[in-house]
């Protein structure tokens, strides 16, 4: 799997491996549920990276607005 894919991608590939989870069996069963972990784990860091953007560039608009008053 390709951890460096666009976020819309790697969500319809999350949405892909739930779907093939519910038809497979044993052994196939148990990569794809490790390939599903390693995907919403690489959609959580993405998550999380874009949370920390939008937080520190929210700090520098309210800390420039502190200056203003």
């Amino acid at each position: 799997m390709t951890l460096d894919m666009p976020a819309r991608r790697l969500e319809d590939q999350i949405r892909e491996l739930c779907t093939r989870l519910l038809y497979e069996e044993e052994p196939r069963w148990t990569a794809t549920a490790r390939e599903l972990q390693i995907a919403i784990g690489e959609h959580t860091r993405r998550l999380a990276e874009r949370a920390t953007v939008d937080v520190v560039l929210h700090a520098e608009v309210w800390q420039d607005r502190r200056r203003r008053v």
